[in-house]
């Protein structure tokens, strides 16, 4: 089953070794901004932090299943 990572920048090293521990370590993944950077801006600044996140995990997910077709 395709699936995606999704991790903040503060984790993105902990993601990594826990991705190798279990086997993945190649799993795709996306990455979202620091907390901090979303927390408290406008409304506006979010949505586009979320639209680029959507576009990304669907490109990873495409990615995957034209992989596993092949």
């Amino acid at each position: 089953m395709p699936s995606v990572v999704l991790v903040t920048e503060r984790f993105t090293t902990l993601a990594k070794a826990s991705m190798r521990g279990n086997g993945v370590p190649d799993a795709p993944m996306v990455v979202l901004p620091k907390t901090e950077l979303t927390e408290y801006v406008d409304p506006d600044t979010v949505r586009a932090v979320a639209t680029e996140a959507v576009e990304l995990i669907v490109a990873q997910l495409r990615e995957s299943e034209t992989t596993q077709a092949n």
